[in-house]
């Protein structure tokens, strides 16, 4: 019976954020291709292409270098409401403010976001004892995002480039996705401190030294362990 419980309680604990992260990668991923597309039709200059992209990513190394902080403060629940609510926020200004430089500022807060968004997924998922576990977690992590960025291709064709509608389906699906986590009961796991170490503690010859892991592709993750 305790055995039946734990497993319902760590299944309903995977639901939320990857449901989450899976309506997120399609509105996001649709987002990407649309945005160099509707360039023409919010009359803006189509070399602002590159440089939405490069806001976007400048944003996205920036977050997860400070993200630690408000994962910290919030919990991983809170915090992932937070991002997704920040990124809904952008793409909800997007169209109504269709000026170069509210974009390119828009677009740095949206990678920001991200970064939290995939930070405290991945947390989420992997604050597991179980090496087995945590090998299935990732693998159900990595399958979420895939099938999501797939599936996002489809959108191009269906609702086009052109247009309001684009931006209502991305709000849309970004509004689901906040809800995953707020309409979730599971709990989520808890908030380790971490510990400064001194640089001879982390010195050559130290037991201490601890490995980190960072992974900046179509996802971004990373993994921080203290032995």
């Amino acid at each position: 019976m305790l055995h039946s419980n734990s497993l319902n309680s760590h299944a309903s604990g995977l639901l939320s954020p990857l449901a989450g992260l899976g309506l997120f990668a399609i509105a996001t991923g649709y987002l990407m291709s649309l945005l160099p597309l509707a360039l023409s039709y919010f009359e803006l200059d189509k070399s602002l292409s590159p440089w939405l992209a490069s806001a976007f990513y400048s944003g996205l190394l920036l977050g997860a270098l400070k993200i630690q902080v408000v994962i910290n403060t919030l919990g991983h629940r809170r915090a992932l409401i937070l991002f997704f609510s920040g990124i809904l926020v952008t793409v909800l200004l997007m169209p109504l403010l269709s000026y170069s430089s509210v974009w390119l500022i828009l677009r740095g807060i949206a990678g920001a976001a991200t970064a939290g968004v995939f930070v405290v997924i991945e947390s989420w998922l992997l604050l597991v004892d179980d090496d087995k576990q945590r090998a299935k977690r990732l693998g159900l992590y990595m399958v979420t995002l895939y099938a999501g960025n797939a599936f996002d291709q489809l959108l191009i064709e269906h609702l086009g480039s052109q247009g309001h509608l684009p931006f209502v389906c991305i709000i849309s699906l970004l509004s689901l996705a906040i809800l995953a986590p707020i309409l979730s009961r599971s709990t989520t796991p808890q908030v380790t401190r971490h510990q400064s170490l001194s640089l001879k503690a982390i010195g050559p010859g130290s037991n201490r030294l601890p490995s980190l892991r960072l992974n900046f592709g179509p996802h971004l993750w990373a993994d921080a362990k203290l032995s």
